[in-house]
């Protein structure tokens, strides 16, 4: 195969590649797990430069949907949960005491170290159907574009090899579309591992919610069953008097 082929099959190959991680990358955006690369777009402002997440705090997943950050420096504190709150709006943040021990007076509040716990939103419905949608509208982006990518290289190996035998341009039209197949099979993969991860966090959302409901009917049902007693005891009491 001639090296131009070569070299035009490889730009495919990485541009199809581009393609596909960036799809995922905003995949990790919506958020229902605790994902360590969705925190890459954290610009943290301190004295007015631009530093990254990691150089001033440092990272833990307490929970699959969770992310615990923990300043390097108790002056750091804010000037992080700024920066998430304007890359992840939708965490949902709380201020602990790295020492649950830790003081609590008013004079030890500056010697000790907080750190800032940030939740990922509940899937409820709402939430899941504009995942949903979310997710196969940058998955019909992300198709499309390897598509295009395709039916361009395709003309451009087409140029390179006028007048070559038809064996050599089959070829390079056959590696060229296994990259595209490939490719495709990944974004695949991506799209649907995210749906299940979507419905998962969905169906733990109802779970929660059935389970809470039924703990208050139950504890409407005690309160009907207690006040039923009191009038009973207290008629009881009318009648002995």
């Amino acid at each position: 195969m001639r090296n131009s082929v070569r070299l035009l099959l490889k730009e495919a190959q990485q541009k199809m590649d581009a393609y596909a991680v960036y799809m995922n990358y905003q995949f990790m955006h919506f958020s229902v797990k605790a994902e360590p690369a969705a925190l890459l777009s954290v610009d943290v402002k301190i004295d007015g430069n631009s530093v990254n997440l990691e150089d001033v705090a440092d990272v833990s997943l307490p929970a699959d949907d969770q992310f615990a950050l923990i300043p390097k420096d108790n002056a750091f504190l804010f000037p992080i949960s700024k920066a998430i709150a304007q890359s992840h709006p939708e965490y949902q943040q709380e201020q602990k005491n790295l020492d649950e021990n830790a003081a609590q007076s008013e004079e030890e509040s500056d010697e000790v170290t907080k750190y800032i716990l940030c939740t990922m939103p509940e899937v409820n419905k709402d939430r899941r159907d504009a995942g949903m949608d979310y997710v196969k509208t940058l998955y019909d982006e992300t198709s499309a574009r390897m598509s295009t990518a395709h039916s361009a290289y395709t003309a451009k190996i087409a140029n390179k090899l006028v007048g070559a035998n038809q064996e050599e341009l089959d070829e390079a039209n056959d590696q060229l579309k296994e990259l595209h197949d490939q490719h495709k099979s990944m974004i695949d993969d991506y799209r649907s591992e995210k749906e299940k991860q979507i419905e998962e966090a969905y169906q733990k959302y109802l779970k929660g919610k059935a389970e809470s409901e039924q703990a208050e009917s139950e504890r409407q049902a005690a309160r009907g069953e207690n006040a039923g007693k009191r009038i009973n005891l207290d008629s009881l009491a009318n009648e002995e008097g």
